[in-house]
């Protein structure tokens, strides 16, 4: 069984993650969790593990610093990463530093649980394979993830300026043409090229800013739930209901509930 580590500092997320993923359908078990970077360093040196998958943004030490860390100290552990935030710039850092996936909250909203596993078993085994005659053992797994940053470097920076520009204005109405007119492509260009190169549709980012925004209002304040809705880019409070259901599983006041038992 290849034993794995997971590493989160959102505990909900973290118990909901190892909880549903079919583990041993692929050969994978859990031999522990953490909290932050430095709670995992410490599980391994007891630990063996032999899969890391750590979300990228995380107080104390993150993601990438914990893995360039295990990358040195744990050169055998393959490492995956669990990312409910589409910065392309942090996900091509974390391939350059071997990981052989990334994971992302879309695919675990739709429940593409087993092609999740079964993804990542199969880039294992390909970088196992690769090895022994590759100085780069990792390149021919990551050459697929990789497909979205083909682009040349102005359509790049044109897509990043659209993501910098959400996450400053996602509280706001936004819509598509807008964002595309704003950094000069077409819309349908620009949408394809949203897609490829954050890894989801715009609609999809916008929707996951604003519902990650309204969890962290419902966890860290007391406010009502149609403030919260508003602050989240939703003024029609129906809707909003009926988008963080879909996203969380939760009504919002289920969530806050939940999160501070």
């Amino acid at each position: 069984m290849t034993s794995v580590l997971v590493v989160d500092d959102d505990h909900l997320v973290r118990k909901g993650f190892i909880g549903i993923m079919p583990w041993q359908k692929y050969g994978f078990t859990v031999a522990g969790e953490a909290g932050n970077g430095e709670k995992a360093l410490e599980l391994l040196e007891n630990t063996k593990v032999d899969l890391l998958i750590t979300d990228l943004a995380m107080p104390v030490m993150s993601g990438l610093e914990l893995m360039r860390e295990v990358k040195e100290k744990y050169p055998g552990t393959f490492m995956v990463v669990l990312t409910f935030h589409h910065d392309f710039a942090l996900i091509q850092e974390a391939l350059r530093l071997g990981a052989v996936d990334y994971i992302t909250k879309i695919e675990l909203e739709q429940e593409q649980l087993d092609g999740i596993l079964s993804r990542i078993a199969g880039r294992i085994r390909e970088a196992k394979g690769n090895n022994a005659a590759d100085p780069e053992p990792f390149r021919a797994a990551n050459a697929d993830a990789e497909a979205g940053f083909s682009y040349s470097a102005e359509v790049q920076e044109c897509i990043r300026n659209a993501v910098g520009f959400i996450r400053e204005h996602y509280q706001t109405e936004l819509l598509l043409p807008d964002v595309a007119q704003r950094v000069n492509m077409s819309r349908s260009y620009f949408s394809r090229c949203f897609k490829d190169i954050v890894g989801t549709t715009f609609h999809d980012y916008v929707r996951e800013l604003r519902i990650e925004h309204a969890k962290k209002l419902l966890r860290q304040t007391n406010k009502p739930v149609q403030w919260i809705s508003v602050q989240s880019g939703y003024p029609n409070e129906k809707y909003f209901f009926k988008v963080f259901r879909e996203m969380t599983g939760y009504l919002p006041g289920e969530f806050r509930k939940k999160s501070r038992q």
